[in-house]
């Protein structure tokens, strides 16, 4: 189920991009966050997850509107490049809602699809969890590979639950909306199912995109340009990791860290994070208690 954040008026549901090393996971995400409308998306973030890069942003969907009041807010994540600690993978998978998996079409590349899905179902295993418990897409991509392995084939060896099967060519943008598309509708779908009044139709997901927009700041980089700046995270990012993270890079956001600590003469320690600009830092807070004399 979504995360519901009340300071902030707003229901977050998380989408993530899996498959394995040189799939297209992230010409994917480039792909998909060059066509949204300004207006209805986020900045494009990268952030260091141990030694390995984790890539996200959110979006808007047009024409749901709100759910009592609450606006519905989806934010997509993938790895990019070669993952070097598995256990990446299961932070990135923790509260997933839904899953587009992207698999490589090439002949020689099917050992390695069916290694990267059997990761994802060990992840999401230890959260209790199965491929059949979380909306999923299969994406096919690099059709146009020689000899690329048949749809029929790739569906059958990776479909463990009955997922749609789409077929792409993400590096010209070929069934890349198609797949989010599919994986929204259902993941939309499935909190119809569970109780949540949403306004309008899925199809109007669709109202959002628009041609490639000019580059400008936030904008996610080229295949050779230089990535945004990355923040090292040395431990579990939260499941959604820019969710206390400002939009702009002059807010500042505090946040408690830990448990409180009673110490000796009336103090209390208690660990803070503090985040500005897309950097966390934490700190420790020291606090004398002395009684109130009024």
């Amino acid at each position: 189920m979504p995360l519901i954040n009340h300071s902030k008026g707003e229901i977050n549901a998380k989408l993530v991009v899996a498959g394995p090393a040189s799939s297209g996971k992230t010409t994917n995400l480039r792909y998909i966050y060059s066509k949204l409308k300004e207006a209805s998306r986020g900045t494009f973030k990268t952030m260091n997850l141990q030694d390995d890069r984790m890539l996200f942003f959110d979006f808007i969907p047009s024409g749901q509107g709100s759910v009592h009041g609450y606006t519905l807010r989806f934010h997509v994540y993938t790895m990019g490049g070669d993952v070097t600690h598995p256990s990446s993978w299961k932070m990135v998978l923790k509260g997933a809602d839904g899953l587009l998996f992207v698999a490589d079409s090439g002949p020689d590349r099917m050992a390695a699809n069916v290694a990267s899905l059997k990761n994802v179902q060990a992840s999401l295993a230890a959260y209790g969890k199965s491929m059949s418990d979380i909306p999923c897409v299969i994406q096919c991509n690099k059709r146009d590979v020689p000899e690329a392995s048949g749809l029929e084939e790739m569906g059958l060896l990776l479909n463990a639950g009955e997922c749609p099967v789409v077929p792409a060519v993400a590096g010209k943008g070929e069934g890349v909306l198609e797949s989010l598309f599919a994986l929204v509708k259902i993941v939309l779908k499935g909190f119809r199912a569970s109780g949540l009044e949403l306004k309008g139709e899925p199809e109007q997901f669709q109202r959002i995109t628009e041609s490639p927009l000019p580059e400008r700041s936030g904008a996610p980089p080229s295949e050779t340009g230089a990535p945004p700046e990355a923040a090292t995270v040395p431990s579990e990012p939260p499941p959604f990791a820019d969710a206390s993270a400002p939009d702009s890079g002059d807010e500042l956001v505090l946040g408690v860290a830990g448990g409180p600590e009673v110490l000796d003469g009336g103090e209390v320690r208690l660990p803070i994070s503090i985040t500005c600009g897309g950097k966390t830092r934490r700190m420790t807070l020291t606090v004398s208690l002395t009684p109130d004399k009024n």
